[in-house]
Parts: structure tokens; sequence; C-alpha cells
């Protein structure tokens, strides 16, 4: 009897591999590389094979020769697919003339593709290991993203930035195996890890920028570590030609009112006015026109800012006595959350805490050339990446800095 089950637990062990928080360990996760091409080459050093079957060292594929069933393989256990090289196999999904590229692959090596161009190869091993845990726990709340289209995520920004084996380093390899299955959680559900380049100063809510209802461990709060980091603050400048192409519906542009702005100072919703009429819209869409590249954020202005935003440091009544504040947090019956308050009851009485400055401007004026003043690189929510950067090189450890910018989660 115990050999039988000796057995069938190595049956299982083969079929779907050990489980780790969940998820069964080599799990594989298929992901749309690069766009729709009319014809796709695949190289190996040792073959590539198709359902099994040798075609040489490479291949040329077209929407006339591939089906929606076949797979792309090779023994060395990566495939050059137009010149980069991805671990794992490749499929196909034929769209009309055209061929889009989806690489399977275990999601350890999926992550490894993801760090040096999320973060970077170059920074401290535990701001490394905050990005394989962010990212390896983003991929799995996000498991079915894309699966109308057949695939659960992509290869830019709308998931994650991911460039296979092409980029892999052994500093963000060695990130990714000493992390190896750590998923972030929040009570019994993996946590809706997003992160960004910098908060410059003070993070978002989430329901702030796409709508919705709130997250816990996703509420504005202040950061100071990201007050002094690459794109903190920046500047922008526009041709009035320039503005009136990315907006020709109104004309002439004339000025753009702020409707309403987050507790962080980011712009919720805007009207652009112009010659022939006025187009209301979200900051964040306003941010997509204009260029999300250039125009780094939605907490911008005309007039230039204050050197750095005020983080302020109060003194709250614990249970314990005083402590310093240096998050927005709570205790609910969810544990440890994030809330958005600009107010606390504080040792010295009710204090504010809102960490950007009041005078942000209510109406921009568009007359000529216009050049923005803005803080922070990114959407806002959850993660700053240059702040966790900088809080690694302080000392904390990668533990530490999740439990900071996703308070009360965990990882398991």
């Amino acid at each position: 009897m115990r050999k039988y089950l000796v057995y069938i637990l190595a049956i299982c062990f083969l079929l779907f591999g050990y489980v780790e928080n969940g998820f069964a360990a080599g799990e594989s996760i298929h992901v749309k590389i690069g766009p729709n091409r009319s014809s796709v080459t695949l190289a190996s050093p040792k073959g590539v094979y198709k359902n099994g079957q040798y075609l040489g060292n490479s291949a040329r594929l077209t929407r006339s020769n591939v089906s929606e069933s076949d797979e792309f393989s090779s023994p060395a256990g990566f495939l050059t697919v137009q010149g980069k090289d991805y671990r794992g196999s490749i499929r196909f999904i034929p769209t009309g003339s055209s061929l889009g590229t989806v690489n399977i692959v275990d999601v350890e090596d999926y992550v490894k593709g993801i760090i040096p161009k999320e973060i970077g190869a170059s920074t401290t091993m535990e701001a490394l290991k905050v990005q394989a845990v962010i990212s390896r726990s983003f991929a799995y709340a996000n498991w079915n993203k894309f699966e109308k289209q057949g695939y659960n995520l992509d290869d830019t920004s709308a998931s994650q930035a991911y460039a296979g084996m092409s980029v892999e380093t052994k500093n963000t390899n060695q990130a990714v195996d000493d992390t190896r299955g750590e998923v972030l959680y929040f009570g019994n559900e993996v946590a809706n890890t997003i992160f960004h380049a910098t908060s410059g100063g003070v993070t978002e809510s989430i329901e702030d920028v796409w709508g919705g209802n709130g997250v816990p461990y996703l509420k504005s709060m202040a950061d100071p570590y990201s007050v002094k980091t690459n794109h903190s603050q920046w500047k922008a400048t526009y041709k009035k030609a320039e503005l009136n192409r990315i907006f020709p519906e109104i004309g002439d542009m004339r000025g753009i009112r702020v409707l309403e702005r987050s507790s962080s100072g980011r712009i919720k919703r805007l009207a652009v006015e112009g010659s022939r009429g006025t187009k209301e819209m979200t900051g964040n869409q306003f941010r997509m026109r204009m260029g999300s590249i250039k125009l780094k954020s939605t907490q911008f202005q005309t007039s230039p800012l204050e050197t750095e935003p005020q983080v302020t440091a109060v003194t709250a009544i614990t249970a314990n006595g005083t402590a310093p504040v240096t998050q927005q947090h709570a205790i609910t019956s969810d544990g440890l959350v994030a809330v958005d308050v600009q107010n606390i009851l504080t040792a010295d009485g009710i204090q504010s805490v809102e960490t950007q400055d009041q005078s942000m401007d209510s109406y921009m004026t568009i007359s000529g050339d216009t050049t923005f003043y803005g803080r922070g690189y990114g959407h806002g929510v959850g993660l700053s990446q240059y702040g966790a950067i900088n809080m690694a090189e302080n000392g904390m450890g990668y533990r530490e800095i999740l439990a900071y910018y996703y308070p009360g989660t965990h990882i398991q």
C-alpha cells in the first residue's frame, strides 16, 4: 500500500510539478512578444522543431505554413525569435495574413526576462529581489488579462516589459532564484502589485487613476524615499502648434482648467479649452494624449514648482504610546492598510499629513509655447521603483520594502 501511494505521488509530481504558494512550480505563462508580422524567423544552434519534427537550424514561418496548434521548440531550451533569444517554446496566433508570436515560458524564466527591462541590472540586490517578487505577483494577479486574445500577458508596459533571455544577467537571475516562488498576498488573494518609476513624494490611490473601487494596499501615502530621485521633478515644453495637433477638435488651445485634483496633487479631471469648444477628460487620458514619456505624470502645472515637496512627519497616538507616522496606515479587520486621509489625530492634536504643496494651478493659460512642471514618473500607484532602490541603498531588505509600499500584504 505504501509503495502504491509513493507511486501515485510520483506520477502527480511528474504531471503537475510540486506546488508553491498555490501555484504549480514549473507553471508556464503564455506571453505575446512583439508586433504581428507577415513572417517570423526562428533559429537555434541545436535545431528548430515543429511539434517534435526537425525543421533545420532556422525556419521562416508565415501564415501559410503555421496553424494555431503548432508548437516550436529546440533541445537547446531556447529559440531565437527575430534575433532575440527566448527560453521555452513558441506558438503562433494567425490573424488575417499575419502571425502573432507567443512565448510559452516558465514563470520563473519569464521574471528573469523582466527585471533588467523594468528596474535595470546594476542596482542593489535587495531592489532586484523587490522587482522579482512584484513581477511574479503581478503575473499571477493578471493571469487572464488577455485570455480572449489567446495569451496571458504581452511584453509591453500594458503588462510588464519583457525581452526574454537576451537581457538576462547573473545578478538579476540570482534575484529571481533567491526569491523563487515568492508571491505577495493580501488575505487569500494574490496582490495586484502595480508599480511605477517614482512617485515624487506621494503615491496615488488606484481609484483616482482608473476609477472603480479602492484597494486597501493601493492607497495614496507619503513616500519620502522618492522625493530626491531621478524624475522626481521634471519639465516638458510643448510648442503651441504641437498642442493644437494633439487636440484638433477644440481648435486653437486657450487653456487647461483643472476640475479635480486628488489628495496627492495629481489631476483627476480637467477640461481643455479652445476656440471651437471644450473637451473634458481624466488626467490620465490627457497624459496619454500628450505622450506619457514626455508628460511624465498627472501632477503638473505651468508654474514652477517648489524645490521639493514637503513630506510632513507627525507623531501619532498608538496603543504603545506615541510613534512617528511615516505612512498613512490604519488597523482594520483586514489588517494593516494604507488610508487616504489629509488629517490625523496625533500626540499634538489634529495635524495635516498632506505631502504636497497646496497651491497648485487650477487654471493654466495656453498662449504660446508652454512648459509644464511636474513631479513623479508614471501613474503613481503602488511601489515606486526609484523609492525602492533608495530604500535598498539605505540598508532595507526586500521584505521591508514590500511591506512599506503594499501595507497589509504578506509573502508566501
